[in-house]
């Protein structure tokens, strides 16, 4: 069946231009502070603030995007298997399908995140910098509406 998992080349991508953006701050501080020429009084408005935001957005983008470096998620026929094989964390377990309430993949600008919602306890189960195979989702959630179908109706049935 399928599977997700972290995405190295995404990783190293955003992680790329983080060290670019810190590079274009750095050498834009340098100038402020030793200057060589006056470029202070041009530098120090918007241009320097808008590197420092922008080295800021790519530091949190590439921690989010490392985040969940050991995760992988796979598809079984009970349900969900989550691995995290983290050496501090070590989980592995297996959502069943019909305890599941919805699974859905969230883009940002850097890269896509899983997130597996359950029905109890408003638990959650992310993967950050996701991987996935194409046909992942449609196959996740057409296990989830079987295991749905398939679950037994409680609460009180009209006669």
């Amino acid at each position: 069946m399928s599977q997700a998992t972290w995405n190295p080349a995404q990783y190293l991508s955003v992680m790329s231009w983080t060290t670019f953006s810190t590079m274009i701050t750095s050498f834009l501080l340098a100038l402020i502070f030793f200057p060589i020429a006056n470029f202070g009084a041009y530098l120090v408005g918007w241009p320097l603030g808008l590197s420092i935001t922008a080295n800021i957005i790519l530091f949190i983008a590439s921690s989010l995007a490392r985040r969940d470096q050991y995760v992988s998620v796979s598809l079984t026929a009970e349900g969900i298997r989550y691995a995290d094989e983290s050496e501090s964390y070590r989980r592995n377990e297996l959502l069943r399908a019909s305890d599941i309430k919805k699974i859905r993949i969230r883009r940002n600008p850097f890269f896509k995140s899983l997130t597996i919602d359950m029905k109890e306890d408003n638990q959650r189960f992310f993967l950050s910098n996701a991987s996935l195979t194409e046909n992942f989702l449609a196959e996740a959630n057409a296990l989830i509406n079987q295991a749905a179908d398939n679950s037994p109706q409680t609460g009180l049935q009209k006669a």
